[in-house]
């Protein structure tokens, strides 16, 4: 069961990455979205929010580093790689490389994935995109 939930896991970024949009084949009905500093997002809005991001990011994608599992929870260690060549979070289009670390908790059921979690480093992408001053 635990790698049968990991192998969903991966699925699950497989097919964003993909599809450039949450895929909502693989989750469920009442799917969650929360991402820290974001108002939980059902799979209508994830929709839209991952449109926006990929607006300004078209190449986004989200390698999967590591996968932890125990009972019906997957946590992962991933990035957050691509080129921002839209306006995204304030910051005018810079063509410049995204590349952040980020930490999440999926939860399955009934195969399926019913939450997500993302902790991303925020910091690290808004310094990368002009927003905030590099750390010295």
């Amino acid at each position: 069961m635990l790698e049968e939930n990991k192998r969903i896991a991966r699925a699950y970024f497989e097919a964003l990455d993909a599809e450039k949009s949450p895929p909502a084949s693989i989750c469920t009905p009442d799917f969650v979205l929360h991402i820290a500093g974001n108002p939980d997002m059902d799979m209508a809005t994830a929709k839209t929010f991952t449109k926006d991001l990929v607006a300004a990011v078209p190449d986004l994608s989200h390698p999967i580093v590591e996968l932890v599992a125990e009972g019906d929870k997957v946590c992962y260690r991933g990035r957050y790689e691509g080129t921002q060549t839209g306006s995204y979070l304030g910051a005018a289009q810079t063509s410049g490389q995204l590349s952040a670390t980020g930490m999440g908790m999926l939860r399955i059921a009934d195969g399926k994935v019913a939450e997500v979690w993302i902790w991303p480093d925020t910091m690290t992408v808004m310094q990368q995109l002009g927003v905030l001053p590099p750390q010295s």
